[in-house]
């Protein structure tokens, strides 16, 4: 394992017994059985070890969705496995790195979706408008629930779920709509 996969792998450790708030890199460093140089000579601060967790992380089954469906559905799985560590990241000064992975991740994979589908027959800025108002959605409602203290791992994905469906089945469809008017449908 590389000096940098401990350091992650250690970070996400931590965070699922306490808040990014009272980790520190003394005791990060001391999980991992390296020196603080080490850790500085790689990353900032705690925040920069965060960053490069989020912006490296892969969703698996999100390369291979080829509906809608499945590209949500594959963030099941991986918020299921990685529910504390994200939970926690929204409750600290980070939580934008999170929405920003949500977002981008799921609009990367949902544009070239919609544009192979071709269900709305939209031109190519009404296809782009759809999918990033929808993946910004999504992203919403994800953070919406992390930040919900009730919500166990089982009820969060429960509930995403739910919410998932119900997207797909009428606020998807509405926001290809709007889009069609607003930029024009191709036919």
């Amino acid at each position: 394992m590389t000096t940098e996969a401990k350091f992650k792998y250690a970070l996400k450790e931590m965070m699922k017994e306490k808040p990014l708030s009272d980790i520190n890199v003394t005791a990060l460093c001391k999980k991992c059985g390296c020196h603080r140089q080490t850790f500085y000579y790689h990353y900032q601060d705690i925040f920069d070890l965060l960053a490069a967790i989020i912006l490296n992380e892969e969703v698996p089954g999100l390369a291979g969705a080829e509906t809608p469906q499945a590209i949500l559905y594959s963030f099941f799985g991986y918020a299921k496995h990685n529910f504390t560590f994200l939970k926690s990241v929204y409750f600290s000064a980070a939580h934008e790195l999170v929405d920003d992975f949500f977002y981008t991740k799921i609009l990367t994979r949902l544009l070239p979706v919609l544009l192979k589908e071709k269900k709305y027959k939209l031109t190519l800025d009404g296809y782009r408008l759809t999918a990033r108002r929808y993946a910004q959605l999504i992203g919403d409602e994800y953070a919406y629930a992390f930040k919900d203290s009730s919500l166990d791992a089982e009820g969060f994905t429960k509930a995403m779920r739910k919410f998932t469906d119900l997207s797909l089945k009428y606020i998807l469809p509405a926001l290809a709509e709007e889009a069609g008017r607003e930029r024009g449908k191709t036919s």
